[in-house]
């Protein structure tokens, strides 16, 4: 799919990843962006620099808890009406909570699928939509398991999950939404004895990866060119690749 005149939501993008994810797909010729996020002073501070930089009018903030289900369901309502239509979906939010796994969940899990599902509903083909794209960023950790994120490796590997799963024939043939994976590198939170907890995705890709740039580059590929459930990787700086995982279980 071409990004030029599409309309856009970003989640979790007030900062970090999101806020670069915004920027790189203003960049490439959005029409205009709808972003979403908790932290409200950041996220209304993120617009003012992108219609700053792009014009006015290109990005408009909605604050919204993702976790609180009803509330982000109005909030995803009122961004499509606020666009005029939607095509593209990149569902960026996501936190580091070992405590309280219940809040991970909420956010990393249900909200993606809550997301993906509202999304859906906007783009299908069988409901008078045009198709569209839909991209979840999960991480590497939803790919292999942590030892010390057990519950951040269960959530991002059900992104991976749901996302492959949503994206076979049976759903693709009715929506024409396409739907993929984006997973940067955590490689460096092996490392780490003394990781803060309750942090979010953006925190840690800003504190362990600091190359939010050339994942928001990878993800405008992806967007353009990846096919539909591809898994793609992020990492070293480099353009992104693509990995393929069984979908069968090996014969015995």
């Amino acid at each position: 799919m071409q990004i030029k005149d599409k309309r856009v939501i970003v989640t979790g993008a007030a900062g970090g990843l999101g806020m670069n994810v915004s920027r790189e797909l203003l960049r490439n010729g959005a029409s205009v962006i709808a972003m979403i996020d908790v932290e409200e002073v950041a996220g209304k501070e993120a617009m003012n620099v992108l219609n700053a930089e792009f014009g006015r009018n290109r990005a408009v903030f909605f604050h919204c808890d993702v976790a609180n289900n009803a509330q982000f369901d109005d909030t995803f309502k009122r961004a499509v009406k606020t666009l005029g239509g939607l095509e593209i979906l990149v569902n960026n939010v996501g936190v580091i909570n070992e405590d309280d796994f219940g809040k991970a969940i909420d956010v990393n899990v249900t909200a993606v699928i809550r997301g993906t599902l509202l999304g859906i509903q906007q783009m299908q083909k069988d409901a008078g939509g045009k198709g569209g794209v839909i991209v979840n960023i999960s991480s590497v950790a939803g790919l292999y398991s942590l030892s010390q994120l057990p519950v951040y490796s269960a959530t991002e590997h059900a992104v991976v999950s749901f996302s492959r799963s949503f994206a076979l024939p049976y759903h693709y043939e009715k929506t024409g939404v396409r739907i993929m994976v984006l997973c940067p590198e955590l490689s460096q939170m092996s490392n780490v004895k003394d990781l803060e907890d309750n942090l979010s995705r953006d925190e840690v890709i800003q504190r362990y990866i600091r190359r939010v740039d050339s994942v928001a580059h990878g993800l405008v590929y992806v967007i353009r060119c990846a096919q539909n459930g591809s898994i793609w990787i992020s990492e070293d700086g480099k353009p992104v690749y693509e990995i393929q995982l069984f979908d069968t279980l090996p014969q015995k």
